[in-house]
């Protein structure tokens, strides 16, 4: 007789299995028990006191983009009230230049939501680009590319050939051809560094772009991504973040799962998932006790070597199928994400030029404005190696500038991302040793850009880096922020592979998703949300996407506009004083 019984059993209480939960719950009428192998559940939604005492840091995700949660705020309205949120600092993206201590800052939507400013910035290094970015930013706010993007994430891998989608993306082209924007076989075959250098003139705002590409996990020398860098160009000013720490949407969905009587369960660690008759009955976890599934079980967040291997056994696996899950490649993304506590937020020389740049969320930091430096990280990364000291292009941001809430009156709390090489390239003690070098090295940099920023001004630090990212399995065996790369051949319809793409497995009523799954590599609902999809096409479960007040894609479109225009409201009745 099982130990426990649900219609669904979901594996991991990571983000994608809270936010697949809330919808098998109150769509699918399903009782469902989460099983977690940690202390605690949200996953890479994790925000600590770990740096020092009243200094709140994020471990795992950073940035909050509105298009993450649109099914989520619209299916469920009380959601944001909870503290599923998006915000925005000042100015969302940015660079500082050593060299000539010069910067170039992209100020937020919130607070230029047509981009004027911004180009007024832009046009101190090139009017060309300017016009360009005018033109980038009209183009990101039509209803035409909002519907395009909502179709290519919001959809599993098998419901994005509707010939719907192929008409809304037909319709789009003329926009992208005025725009300049037009996606040639050129364009499309092209890698990021190479397509943004012919969109755009200054190597400042490409730097600019191309960074937040590698926060995206996307190496810049890779072909096959000349398209994706326009969108992802776009997104510069939407860059955002969740106030109170990312662990807070984490909570908004536990306040959502309890008020429908979910069950969670912690230091739950399944072994492996039950199997009879070439079907899902349920799960054994490792202290020998089963858990029965009445109807479903998912896996939420493990890779796809644990879920093939570890959680089915071999055995059920087509030899194809274990071929590819085998070579997918899992080294890139692999980060030093320090948090800092500090007396006062750093001062950059830049300021003189650019008087906002300190309140940038994401401001990256380079000798010169060459975006070489960034393409050399990448090739080093891809070697994993760690670049030449003078490659450094570490990304730093201060959320407490934006939101108190972060650090104690009066002090502040500061965020790291710098690539590094996998956690299996070195040994634990090396890693030790390693991860404080990192610390001197970053202050080192920091204060050539900030003079203050020296040891005297930091109250502590955590040091959080890919071998520490091993905390979380499924990020197992190298700690890359992603799970698995998103290599040309690894994104989109063969994400993970073509097998899994579309959530199901090989075993009858066992299903798949999380961070390894399409969109990937960030802290949204996609994956969820796709998977629900899926289970609900196969069970034949209510589609709220079917309702006639929640038709797709205008439906989300309306909950990404209603978030900005939240942000907005606020901003212009709390205007701030530029420069």
């Amino acid at each position: 007789m099982a130990d426990l019984s649900f219609d669904a059993v979901i594996i991991g209480g990571g983000n994608k299995g809270l936010l697949l939960a809330m919808y098998l719950m109150k769509y699918g009428g399903m009782s469902v028990g989460i099983f977690e192998r940690r202390h605690e559940i949200g996953g890479c939604l994790a925000t600590e006191e770990t740096s020092a005492p009243g200094f709140r840091g994020n471990t795992h995700a950073n940035i909050i983009l509105p298009l993450y949660y649109l099914p989520v705020w619209r299916d469920f309205p009380e959601f944001w009230e909870y503290g599923g949120r998006w915000d925005q600092h000042l100015c969302s993206d940015g660079f500082v230049f050593r060299n000539n201590e010069t910067a170039l800052g992209i100020y937020s939507t919130k607070y230029d939501p047509e981009q004027h400013k911004t180009a007024e910035q832009i046009a101190r290094f090139s009017k060309r680009d300017a016009e360009r970015w005018l033109k980038l930013s009209a183009l990101e706010r039509s209803r035409e590319m909002w519907r395009t993007q909502v179709d290519l994430i919001f959809n599993p891998a098998e419901d994005r050939v509707d010939p719907a989608i192929l008409t809304r993306q037909v319709e789009l082209y003329p926009k992208l051809v005025e725009a300049g924007f037009a996606p040639d076989g050129l364009v499309l075959a092209s890698s990021s560094m190479r397509q943004i250098r012919e969109w755009f003139e200054s190597p400042e705002l490409q730097s600019c772009i191309l960074r937040f590409a590698v926060s995206g996990v996307n190496d810049i020398n890779e072909s096959g991504f000349g398209a994706l860098s326009m969108g992802l160009a776009s997104y510069l000013p939407l860059i955002g973040f969740a106030p109170g720490g990312t662990h807070q949407i984490a909570h908004a969905a536990h306040q959502i799962l309890v008020q429908l009587g979910c069950k969670f369960y912690t230091h739950a660690e399944v072994d492996k998932v039950i199997i009879e008759n070439g079907t899902a009955r349920g799960v054994k976890l490792t202290d020998g006790s089963q858990i029965k599934a009445n109807k479903i079980v998912v896996s939420a967040g493990m890779a796809p070597h644990q879920l093939c291997f570890d959680l089915i056994g071999r055995e059920y696996i087509d030899p194809l199928l274990a071929k590819r899950v085998e070579l997918l490649e899992k080294t890139f993304g692999c980060l030093m994400w320090y948090t800092f506590a500090v007396h006062e937020a750093p001062k950059y020389k830049a300021e003189a030029f650019f008087p906002d740049i300190h309140e940038c969320e994401w401001l990256g930091m380079q000798p010169d404005s060459n975006p070489e430096h960034i393409a050399r990280e990448c090739m080093y990364m891809k070697m994993g190696m760690w670049p030449p000291f003078e490659d450094y292009a570490p990304t730093v941001g201060c959320h407490s500038l934006a939101d108190p809430s972060y650090a104690p009156p009066g002090k502040h709390v500061l965020q790291n991302e710098q690539l590094a090489p996998p956690a299996s390239k070195h040994t634990e003690k090396e890693w030790l040793e390693i991860k404080e070098r990192y610390a001197d090295e970053l202050i080192r940099i920091w204060q050539q850009y900030a003079p203050n920023m020296t040891w005297d001004n930091v109250i502590g630090v955590d040091t959080n880096s890919p071998y520490d990212n091993l905390r979380m399995k499924n990020l197992a065996p190298n700690g890359t922020m992603a799970g698995i790369d998103r290599s040309y051949y690894q994104v989109e319809g063969n994400r993970p592979t073509p097998e899994l793409a579309n959530h199901r497995t090989p075993i009858k009523n066992l299903y798949a998703t999380g961070g390894c799954w399409h969109l990937g590599s960030n802290a949204g609902a996609s994956e969820s949300y796709n998977c629900y999809k899926i289970i609900a096409k196969d069970l034949n479960l209510p589609k709220p996407w079917l309702e006639s007040d929640k038709k797709e894609p205008d439906s989300l479109v309306d909950e990404a506009f209603k978030a900005r225009k939240r942000l907005q409201d606020w901003a212009a009745a709390h205007p701030k004083k530029y420069g």
